[in-house]
């Protein structure tokens, strides 16, 4: 990567080479000028415009060139490195708790799966693990129970049909005498109840039925987050064996320390950060709502849990650890800048404000708190000013490689 001090280097030889020539006795070169402006009046020219047009152009690109801290970066190499800006202003910034906390599913959108037969556990040739996807109604488990003494389910499913068989001959055996009243009315029905009892075991025993089994389905779609059982394991009827979520829905759990108890009942929203990519979620634009805050304080516990509810329109995961910012009530008038643009050095902190195309300088500020979006700027910078909003390093590294002594050398 190049940067401006090649530049700048190309500069300073043409204004040395300028100030090496005035030096010299334009007197000597009298005859040479009168040769030259006898010559560009014949042509029609008028070289002396074009001149003054360059000098006032140069004596704008260098007006804060040779200004104490000015650092030079060319506009088209700053719109290369991805620059952007943006001018400081005032305005609402609700104030700020900084904590820690964990995305955790959402109730309702979860469901535990139990085995509703004894039996043993098949996965069926997949490879279930935890994180699995599964699609809502899909088999995922298999419980077999065939050779079994007791629990045969094949064999209770063989019995139950046989059932069947038997109460519907039965009822229509009874029909047929009960016009000529062998049969009794009581009778009838009592034949009629026994045939739709045996018709209903037949099909619970038949739902999902497979070859020496039971399928087992995921009642919602989502993934597996907990998978109880393994490959073999004998299983009871009620036994859990998995647990799915859907993700469509998850909670935000926010640890409020102690200290800050006073403050829970002025949260309104928080805003959140990922560890693994340093992105921050804003529950506003996740559709999140406040749906509960810890009244109490568990024995041995330094924090009060505040939950949020929210939408997952991205790939976060329960479980996952994050930095939460509870937002409270708004403060009006208040200058605040993204938080890209800030940039540290040795624990002081400090924004790049662009004075002019291609002119920069580095300005301390005192910064207040942050949103993990924004944050406050205390001192040090003025509403109206330009800053660089991403890509601050690079006009601190150019700053370093212009960091040399300007002089002549005649």
């Amino acid at each position: 990567m190049k940067f401006p001090w090649i530049c700048g280097a190309a500069f300073l030889t043409l204004a040395l080479s300028g100030c090496a020539f005035s030096e010299h006795d334009h007197a000597v070169h009298d005859h040479t000028a009168e040769s030259h402006a006898h010559d560009h009046e014949v042509e029609g020219h008028n070289h002396d415009h074009e001149h003054d047009r360059e000098a006032t152009r140069s004596e704008n690109e260098a007006e804060h060139v040779d200004e104490p801290g000015v650092i030079v970066l060319d506009d088209h190499q700053a719109e290369s490195l991805g620059l952007t800006y943006e001018s400081a202003a005032v305005g609402p910034f609700s104030s700020i708790v900084r904590t820690g906390g964990a995305i955790e599913t959402a109730p309702g959108d979860r469901s535990t799966v139990t085995a509703t037969v004894s039996g043993i556990v098949s996965f069926g040739g997949r490879r279930l693990t935890e994180g699995t996807r599964v699609a809502k109604g899909t088999s995922f488990l298999i419980l077999g129970s065939s050779g079994m003494v007791e629990g045969n389910y094949p064999q209770q499913l063989a019995d139950a049909r046989a059932e069947l068989a038997k109460a519907e001959a039965d009822f229509r055996r009874a029909e047929s005498l009960a016009g000529n009243r062998v049969v009794s009315g009581a009778e009838l029905e009592s034949a009629r109840l026994a045939m739709d009892v045996a018709r209903r075991r037949v099909a619970v025993l038949s739902e999902n039925a497979t070859k020496g089994g039971k399928s087992i389905v995921a009642p919602l779609g989502g993934y597996i987050t907990s998978l109880l059982v393994g490959e073999g394991d004998y299983v009871a009827a009620g036994q859990p064996l998995a647990e799915i979520s859907a993700n469509r829905n998850l909670v935000l759990r926010a640890d409020v320390p102690q200290r800050h108890l006073v403050r829970t009942d002025e949260t309104r929203t928080a805003n959140f950060t990922t560890p693994y990519d340093g992105k921050t979620y804003d529950l506003s634009d996740l559709d999140g709502r406040l749906i509960g805050s810890g009244r109490t304080v568990a024995a041995g516990s330094p924090t009060i849990p505040i939950r949020f509810e929210f939408e997952n329109r991205g790939d976060l995961t329960p479980g996952t650890v994050v930095e939460v910012f509870l937002k409270g009530a708004p403060r009006e008038n208040i200058l605040t800048v993204p938080l890209s643009a800030l940039t540290e050095e040795q624990g002081a902190y400090y924004l790049y404000v662009r004075i002019s195309p291609g002119h920069y300088r580095k300005i301390p500020v005192r910064t207040g708190t942050s949103d993990g979006e924004r944050i406050e700027i205390l001192s040090g910078l003025k509403p109206g000013e330009e800053v660089v909003a991403t890509g601050p390093y690079f006009v601190r590294l150019a700053g370093l490689s212009t960091a040399i002594p300007h002089g002549h050398s005649h």
